[in-house]
């Protein structure tokens, strides 16, 4: 038990020095509380030291009562209290101030500090320790039981992962768990040790490594979440052989989450307004990740028909749930053996039967138009789509071009032209028909080959690691607009799993199967993973120069200037 009390407010003012148990009926005094003689706890009989200083920091409050950030009494006016009562002369006479021995230990120190701090302080918390440990795999089990789907209708019912049509939805909410999951479990950390690092603050201690020391832990008990929800979901949903696959991504949304929920947790000044806070961080994540509606399906005004809107590609759900989608599906153990052929099939399959159709009609029609003379600018129109499309193929096919690409202008297009273009056109159509049986040929080699071996091992194959509706996602099969023209070019909207991107840098359509870094084909799977961690680490330098919490407090003091000065 002490026998003396010091408090030193911020400043290194001296503001009290006495006997603690007086000391907090001496500040309520000052602050003329009623109740000031009620100083010690009913239960324990002792004083709360966090009352000193919330009573040290009282605020001054608006008329609405929010508390704005000026102090009913400053430090310095604490000072001239302490020093009106003369409580220093209490004070005894002290010899040579001793050496002092302490020193801050270094940032890795600190850092280890704090970690173990932070984990002691959960361990000791059986309840935490029980959620946290028992909320991922005891999801995991009621939604992907859920979602269990089979036919119960046909003669010899049984579940294959082939025919259930949730799969989707399963690779989904995964996600969406994982964002959910990491934002509620990091949402307090930070503004539940204010008291304490409020009293750490003289010592000058780094913010980086207290702040590495919640990402570490964080990233730890976020790892074993995604672990055992993977476990047991794809166990039950029987995904084969991607749990790695599965719990990287679903780990990376959960670190993401957890950064966020620390940006929030350090900002706010209530953890009720964290709370209501975070359904409006995750509806998002659903309403804009492209899979409940397509982002050309969206508010025109704020999308567009042939690529992912701005907003799409901050969404962390789009990133997590289109690399887990395209990676379930074209790297599967069935699919993988195929998806090369059913990729340049599919590739074909626009070319010759709708690509062709189009260009055939408007040169058709631009032919009429010329051997009328009616040419206007619909003309000119169908004269630039069909000069962007033979400029794209020269691209692709160089070895196979149209020699007269340059007569596709409005000055010197001629009907002569128009009917070697149409030759060139059919010439294209015939050339994508033999790269499509070629590619056929060789996956029915493949299929054949794999039948004749043992044709229940392989139907077997395809039951436990392809599906059908998660097929029907990826290539689009639902979309009744096969194709759509926008600005002078035929843009594919079917089949976009097996259709290569034309940015050279990241950005691509959704379900692409690769993305482009400076021009070089990447798998989706891996740039969509780097691209949440890219977003993970602005999301740590937000936390860092703690620039929410600036802006936040600036709106504040803004509002307490306007009060007050309503109020003169």
């Amino acid at each position: 038990m002490f026998d003396k009390l010091i408090i030193l407010d911020t400043g290194g003012y001296p503001v009290y020095n006495g006997n603690p148990v007086e000391s907090i009926d001496y500040f309520k005094k000052k602050i003329e509380q009623t109740n000031y003689n009620e100083s010690e706890c009913y239960a324990c009989g002792n004083v709360n030291p966090d009352q000193i200083f919330n009573i040290l920091e009282t605020r001054v409050y608006t008329e609405s009562g929010q508390p704005t950030d000026t102090r009913r009494i400053s430090p310095a006016d604490w000072y001239k209290l302490y020093l009106f009562e003369k409580k220093e002369d209490d004070m005894e006479q002290g010899g040579m101030i001793p050496e002092i021995n302490f020193k801050i230990p270094n940032r890795v120190r600190q850092l280890i500090v704090f970690i173990k701090r932070d984990i002691l302080a959960k361990v000791s918390d059986i309840q935490y320790l029980l959620i946290t440990l028992f909320e991922a795999p005891v999801l995991a089990f009621f939604l992907s039981y859920l979602i269990r789907y089979f036919d119960e209708s046909v003669s010899n019912p049984r579940y294959t992962l082939y025919e259930n049509a949730n799969l989707p939805i399963y690779i989904f909410m995964s996600v969406i768990v994982a964002i959910f999951m990491g934002l509620t479990v990091s949402a307090e950390e930070i503004i539940k040790d204010r008291k304490i690092l409020k009293r750490e603050a003289f010592l000058n201690l780094s913010w980086n490594s207290y702040l590495l020391s919640k990402v570490f832990v964080q990233f730890g008990i976020s790892a074993i979440q995604a672990l055992t929800f993977v476990l047991v979901g794809n166990c039950i949903t029987g995904i084969r052989g991607m749990i790695f696959e599965y719990w990287l991504v679903l780990f990376t949304c959960w670190a993401g989450a957890n950064m966020l929920g620390l940006v929030i947790s350090d900002s706010f000044k209530a953890v009720v307004t964290i709370y209501i806070l975070i359904p409006f961080l995750v509806i998002p994540q659903i309403i804009l990740s492209g899979v409940l509606v397509k982002f050309e399906k969206l508010n025109p005004n704020v999308s567009s028909p042939i690529s992912i809107p701005f907003y799409g590609e901050a969404i962390t759900a789009r990133w997590g749930y289109e690399a887990l989608a395209v990676k379930q599906f074209k790297d599967n153990k069935y699919e993988k053996m195929f998806y090369i052929y059913d990729k340049a099939m599919s590739q074909a399959k626009f070319k010759k039967d709708y690509l062709h159709a189009e260009i055939k009609g408007r040169l058709e029609r631009l032919h009429s138009d010329l051997e009328r003379s009616s040419i206007n600018e619909d003309s000119y129109k169908k004269l630039r789509l069909v000069f962007n499309e033979f400029s794209k193929q020269a691209v692709q096919t160089p070895d196979f071009r149209f020699g007269k690409i340059e007569y596709l202008k409005p000055d010197r297009i001629t009907t002569e032209i128009i009917e070697e273009a149409l030759d060139y056109t059919e010439e294209i159509r015939r050339y994508y028909v033999a790269y499509s049986n070629k590619a056929k040929e060789r996956k029915d080699v493949i299929v054949t080959k794999l039948q004749e071996a043992d044709n229940k091992a392989f139907l077997e194959l395809r039951d436990n690691y392809a599906n059908e509706a998660l097929e029907e996602f990826v290539v689009n099969k639902n979309e009744t607009e096969k194709i759509i023209e926008y600005n002078d070019e035929i843009v594919q909207k079917l089949d976009p799993v097996y259709m290569d991107p034309k940015h050279n840098f990241i950005k691509a359509h959704f379900y692409s199967p690769v993305k482009r870094i400076f021009g070089k084909d990447t798998d989706t799977y891996w740039v969509n993973i780097m691209v949440l961690w890219f977003i993970t680490l602005v999301i740590y330098l937000i936390l860092y120069f703690r620039l929410l919490k600036k802006f936040l407090d600036s709106g504040d003091a803004a509002m307490g200037k306007r009060t007050i000065s309503s109020r003169s």
